[in-house]
């Protein structure tokens, strides 16, 4: 196992494969404090393995169904010293620092700790979401009352959007770590990635092979234009590659799960990984939908359609062959969602108002109804 800095405000040295924990058998049923056997069996499989190899990391959340409960099981049954492992865990804002500083007890009992090393406030994706985090009344107060009293130690966020809405969180300067969205199929936080080095904060990449472009399962033209490597190796080594990257969150269901991972840590980047990245630059040119810079001077659009998403989706579906990441990503898309927000692009209605501030000079409404076409019939 290889170890990274988690950020010099953190001090913390963090395996740079992090434990996600969302996807236990039987995690999200309900209800969720009843824990079956099998599943136990599975959480503690799952933690075993993943400490042996070296991982020093567990991450969860409040909100990941029975999660905390069965990690704090699996812990107990395994006996490793409390020294030994970290554990991150997360919740939404709540309306107080009362509620917010009950919660943390909570998830402290629900874990079976009388300590979280990280805890982030959970989803930090739109402007009401941070409206409740800053305040003498509001959530960041109960966790910093939690850490006052020595029962959690840094506090960071996690977030799905764009730079536009981190930047002006990292800026605040009262955070310690970030888990953000970050892949080789979607480098548009790459801004995002460099502030928060720089700012001395942690960087934990988010479901890199899931939300990255479903690349366990990969298709037959992502495995021709990757070859040697599996997809999941590139796009771990392409992240590891960069120092500003601390960990890679990877959820497992089955203790084997863990080995394609490891694997990428075999060797360092090299020309097989550079070949391979130009052989996807030189195919993604092909691409009508490639001239989009991500740069999000288009947006906002008065349609609520996410343009720059958009045009990416129909890009790694025609070029990549990422048709079923696309065409999932692509439904689950409403106007004013706080996980994937974006209107579909057959609702634009040509009004014009993107096209003087494009760079790159796109004709944008026919992108749009080409893109929706595409992503639509897949």
């Amino acid at each position: 196992m290889q170890y990274r800095l988690f950020g010099h405000r953190t001090g913390r040295q963090i395996s740079v494969l992090t434990l996600g924990t969302m996807r236990f058998l039987h995690g999200w049923d309900a209800p969720h404090d009843d824990l079956p056997e099998d599943s136990c069996h599975n959480s503690e499989a799952i933690l075993r393995v993943a400490l042996q190899s070296g991982i020093n990391l567990i991450e969860t959340a409040r909100g990941y169904g029975k999660s905390e409960r069965l990690i704090g099981r699996a812990l107990a049954r395994i006996g490793r010293p409390r020294s030994s492992y970290l554990l991150m865990t997360k919740a939404a804002p709540l309306p107080s620092a009362r509620q917010m500083r009950l919660a943390i007890d909570e998830s402290l009992q629900r874990l079976g700790v009388d300590f979280i090393d990280f805890f982030a406030l959970h989803g930090l994706n739109t402007h009401d979401d941070r409206s409740a985090v800053f305040g003498p009344d509001r959530a960041l107060a109960g966790l910093q009352q939690a850490q006052a009293e020595r029962l959690i130690g840094h506090i960071g966020f996690s977030t799905h959007a764009t730079f536009e809405q981190i930047e002006p969180l990292i800026a605040t300067g009262v955070f310690d770590f970030v888990n953000l969205h970050y892949y080789a199929f979607r480098p548009g936080n790459r801004p995002a990635v460099a502030m928060a080095h720089q700012a001395g904060m942690g960087v934990l990449i988010i479901s890199p092979n899931d939300k990255g472009g479903h690349l366990y399962q990969p298709s037959h033209r992502l495995q021709q234009l990757t070859a040697p490597l599996h997809p999941v190796h590139y796009n771990e080594r392409w992240l590891l590659r960069q120092s500003q990257v601390h960990t890679l969150s990877i959820g497992l269901s089955e203790p084997d799960q863990l080995a394609i991972h490891l694997a990428s840590l075999d060797k360092e980047w090299d020309e097989v990984e550079q070949d391979v990245a130009d052989r996807l630059d030189q195919t993604g040119r092909q691409s009508p939908w490639y001239g989009c810079l991500s740069c999000t001077r288009c947006l906002p659009c008065p349609q609520q359609i996410d343009i720059p998403e958009l045009l990416r989706l129909a890009c790694l579906a025609d070029c990549f062959g990422l048709s079923s990441y696309a065409h999932d990503r692509y439904g689950q898309m409403r106007p004013g969602d706080r996980w994937v927000p974006g209107a579909p692009g057959d609702r634009c209605d040509r009004c014009g108002d993107c096209l003087p501030r494009c760079p790159a000079q796109l004709v944008i409404p026919e992108q749009l109804q080409r893109a929706h076409h595409l992503l639509a019939a897949i």
